[in-house]
């Protein structure tokens, strides 16, 4: 039963949707004209048109449009979390295109352009870098430093190098694949909107008192290694 209506396209953290194009809309500088869908865009495209074509402003009669409304007032909450401007309402006197009637084509092409954004939620925290909406949390206590979350990410949000556990939060979609592959369920996504930060946690080089090999811990703590606790685990089931 799908529509078209491209959210999906948006709100997607790997881009992992195909066979649809984002909706095509109008703007004349830095104003959205009608028409206008029936159906509104989620807050997130609408962050994206804020971005990529320096939308400010609308140009449409909200009171016959609940869903614009609500859409626009989630938007401009977002932006104002951004410390970005907020959109106002602005009439274009003789902006209003009728698509079903072909009139696009007697409208000057400087004037009123049809656009699509480039969706995805990668684009999204490539325009909003300095904020991060999701944030991978670890338990030291739990976390057998594995690797299968760094390994699965695809946006390089965490990685183990020298010694020293790194997390980018600006970079992280929310897609969930470090949360799902964990074994150990030491990971779990905090979805926020705040300040991108960088995390570095140092990791310890520790003895496993079974095989007598070096692994890396993020507390003192641990006495073995994840293979060996793996197996002392199947042991006793």
């Amino acid at each position: 039963r799908c529509i078209g209506c491209g959210d999906w396209l948006v709100l997607c953290p790997v881009d992992a949707i195909t066979g649809l194009k984002p909706v095509k809309r109008f703007v004349q500088g830095d104003t959205l004209v009608g028409p206008f869908s029936l159906q509104a865009p989620t807050v997130d495209e609408l962050l994206l048109w804020h971005s990529q074509y320096g939308i400010r402003f609308i140009d449409i009669a909200v009171e016959r449009s609940a869903q614009w409304l609500m859409a626009l007032a989630g938007l401009n909450l977002a932006l104002r979390r951004y410390g970005e401007p907020g959109w106002s309402f602005k009439h274009v006197v003789g902006a209003e295109i009728n698509a079903s009637r072909r009139t696009l084509f007697h409208v000057p092409r400087d004037a009123i352009t049809p656009c699509a954004v480039e969706p995805g939620k990668r684009r999204l925290r490539q325009a909003f870098s300095a904020f991060s909406e999701c944030v991978p949390e670890i338990s030291p206590q739990e976390c057998r430093m594995c690797g299968a979350c760094w390994r699965s990410c695809p946006e390089n949000v965490i990685q183990f190098d020298d010694n020293t556990l790194t997390i980018a939060a600006a970079r992280c979609t929310g897609c969930g694949g470090c949360a799902a592959v964990c074994p150990h369920q030491a990971l779990w996504l905090r979805f926020d909107v705040e300040p991108a930060s960088t995390r570095h946690s140092a990791a310890y080089t520790l003895t496993c008192e079974s095989c007598k090999r070096t692994f890396h811990a993020l507390t003192p703590e641990h006495t073995h290694c994840v293979l060996c606790q793996s197996h002392e685990f199947a042991v006793r089931l």
